[in-house]
């Protein structure tokens, strides 16, 4: 491998995990998230090519001028705010509630879901994100203890901005109020987003008792384009997973949509966007010069990498639980912009992250009946896992693709890797859960053309819950927006691989064969280390798929 490679598969510090059956909560109501004010801040980054004409200080002027329902909460926040010289890194709070923008917080502050911590720091290209668990045991000033999410019950942006500050020593510069009706609407604006779904998402309250019921969802695993409903679905799902796994989901998803957004889409329908950032949207920032600054803190931070930095989290039965020296090593990493292993923190690679068969962050499970895999597909070889933590794994591997094989028609090969994780499975086809593993499927890509696809869900299953990764196949799309600017491109043992790494760890890895495309893809929290990952790359073999038999008929002359 390339020497600037981080592909070293040293896990770092690992909270306590997730119970494979979610927090046990009852299924949520429809709330908002914080990451509706990251759609718009790539409006502000694709302003970046004129960032000094007399358009671009108009169109400043336009959003300034339409938030200006942000006084009062200006008025609010201004004296608990830090002040920063201009260029200087700024930290964010993000609230993400269901409080519309321009109502008066006094009566009924509304209900907050989500937290997060943005830092823009420039002078090192870096774009930090940490979110605080809406169950963190917390001290509230004037009430007592509680539950995070309560502050914002009851005192709104100003006492959550209080509890954060004294939680986490930040100084924080501005507050962003998210209303999360706009989502749908942004992620329509921008021509929908591609994203990698990780595996089956699906429930039908049709039958079912009010008790058990909660927000429906049918999407399907594999390569695909997600639209304002469908994609509200799949990154507000929590009914079997926890908060953690939930945040993961979202910051993938934030991540495929930066990435896809181009300046001409958002030049040329900046009217709708503004409209969208602005009905949605509450902030202390209620002038041009303050959103000239932040406009500016984005647009040098333009090519940064979002680094997400978990909050050090411990499930307990009430609440979720951190220390304060935990809650000091999180924040020195938010602030230093560097994951604790580029920062010299982490301990080094474990032989649980290595053998893929330790306990790691669960991604969550299915629903309560997918506990039950049924085991009629062949199993992984019981035997000592080699250096990298994988085992042979031909026979199940040539049983999926041959599954795929059939049913992708000829002259579009099938890749399947002939190395796995100890103790992972491809997940079993199951009408009752509405699950077809490998899936083939067809869809259309950014030109509109369609193209024929398979997606292979491979599952471990451990005591805190479900890993799922998977093998994306596609016919002749070559560049998907998915595979834009890789952080490596090497070659081993002749085959040219691009390796997309996040905080450390690989997430997704690369090839082609001619004008086909296939990856390997880690799980939502990348709990799989990169040895791992790039020994199931180079073990992958390949199928053909089969033509299909022409339908017997009667010949015309």
């Amino acid at each position: 491998m390339s020497s600037d490679a981080p592909l070293s598969s040293g896990g770092g510090w690992s909270p306590k995990k997730p119970p494979p059956g979610g927090d046990g909560e009852q299924a949520p109501k429809p709330k908002r998230f914080w990451w509706r004010f990251l759609l718009a801040a790539v409006l502000i980054v694709g302003v970046s090519a004129a960032a000094t004409t007399t358009s671009v200080l108009l169109y400043i002027d336009s959003i300034a001028q339409a938030l200006g329902h942000n006084d009062r909460l200006h008025d609010k926040l201004s004296r608990a705010l830090a002040n920063v010289h201009p260029g200087e890194p700024e930290n964010i709070l993000i609230l993400g509630s269901d409080k519309r923008a321009g109502e008066e917080f006094e009566e009924d502050p509304g209900r907050s879901d989500t937290t997060i911590l943005l830092r823009l720091d420039p002078e090192k290209d870096s774009i930090a994100v940490m979110s605080i668990p809406r169950d963190l045991k917390v001290e509230i000033p004037e009430y007592g203890t509680g539950k995070f999410n309560e502050a914002y019950s009851y005192g709104g942006p100003k006492l959550t901005l209080q509890v954060v500050k004294e939680l986490t020593g930040l100084r924080i510069n501005h507050v962003v109020n998210v209303d999360f009706l706009g989502f749908v609407r942004a992620v329509d604006a921008i021509g929908c987003v591609y994203t990698d779904v990780d595996r089956r998402y699906y429930h039908s309250n049709v039958g079912l008792p009010p008790e058990e019921q909660y927000s429906e969802i049918n999407i399907k695993p594999g390569y695909q384009k997600l639209c304002g409903k469908k994609a509200l679905e799949y990154v507000r799902y929590r009914h079997t997973d926890t908060d953690i796994v939930r945040s993961a989901r979202q910051q993938s998803f934030i991540s495929d949509a930066r990435q896809q957004i181009s300046v001409q889409d958002l030049v040329f329908d900046q009217r709708n966007l503004i409209d969208i950032f602005t009905e949605y949207t509450t902030s202390d920032i209620s002038d041009g010069k303050t959103m000239l600054e932040v406009l500016k803190l984005f647009i040098a931070s333009r090519n940064a990498a979002i680094k997400q930095v978990h909050f050090p989290a411990e499930l307990g039965p009430s609440y979720v639980y951190a220390s304060h020296s935990a809650i000091e090593g999180a924040v020195k990493e938010f602030l230093s912009g560097e994951t604790s292993e580029e920062a010299g923190g982490g301990e080094g690679g474990s032989s649980k992250a290595k053998g893929g068969g330790g306990k790691k962050k669960g991604s969550g499970g299915g629903s309560k009946h997918r506990k039950q895999h049924k085991k009629k597909k062949p199993k992984v070889e019981a035997v000592q896992p080699g250096d990298d933590g994988l085992v042979p794994a031909r026979e199940v591997g040539e049983a999926e693709a041959g599954a795929a094989a059939r049913h992708v028609g000829g002259g579009f090969p099938i890749f399947y890797p002939t190395r796995l994780p100890l103790g992972a499975h491809y997940v079993e086809t199951d009408p009752y859960e509405h699950v077809v593993d490998p899936r083939v499927y067809r869809f259309k890509d950014t030109d509109g053309n369609r193209h024929v696809a398979y997606k292979m869900v491979a599952v471990m299953e451990e005591p805190d819950g479900y890993h799922y990764f998977g093998v994306q196949g596609i016919k002749g799309w070559e560049d998907p927006p998915i595979l834009d600017n890789p952080s490596v491109t090497d070659e081993i043992h002749g085959r040219e691989y691009e390796i997309f790494v996040d905080s450390g760890r690989i997430k997704l890895i690369a090839w082609h064969r001619g004008s086909n495309t296939y990856w390997i893809a880690n799980d939502l929290e990348q709990s799989l280390g990169n040895e791992q990952m790039v020994g199931m790359a180079r073990s992958a073999d390949v199928m053909m798929g089969k033509k299909k038999p022409q339908k017997k008929g009667r010949r015309h002359p």
